[in-house]
């Protein structure tokens, strides 16, 4: 649907970045992911980087741990937030196994339905069903 979207925060070429999914949108810039699994893979009409996106990544390697701070400007994603929007969305992040090859574990904060974690291009599909709700006051 137009305005769904996904924001991917990556470390591609060592420099964390924000990458921007429309499965619809005005603008195109398409890209299709394919696997071995999704015979048809996933099509997005827009993939763009987020030039104007702040990343600061913050690694505890002794602790195991890790802190990404991200700054989106809302209108690099079509938003004019105001008091009452309420928008359905969710939040995640996925872990790789310790030598960075493969996806073992996703994590949400409304979308429990997490189990696919061999197949990285299953995982791009959005799936709003099981999206909360997002208000802003």
């Amino acid at each position: 649907m137009l305005g769904d979207l996904r924001i991917s925060i990556g470390n591609p070429a060592g420099r964390p970045t924000a990458v921007v999914c429309r499965p619809v949108a005005k603008e195109k810039a398409p890209k299709k992911f394919l696997s071995g699994v999704w015979r048809n893979g996933v099509e997005y009409d827009s993939v763009v980087t987020l030039t104007d996106a702040k990343i600061e990544v913050k690694v505890d390697a002794a602790k195991k741990t890790y802190v990404v701070e991200a700054a989106i400007p809302l209108a690099a994603l079509g938003l004019k937030p105001a008091a009452g929007l309420t928008l359905s969305g969710d939040f995640g992040a996925i872990f790789g196994d310790p030598a960075g090859k493969d996806t073992v574990l996703r994590s949400h904060w409304n979308n429990q339905a997490t189990g696919i974690v061999a197949d990285e291009v299953a995982e791009l599909q959005l799936e709003p069903k099981n999206w909360g709700r997002i208000i802003f006051e």
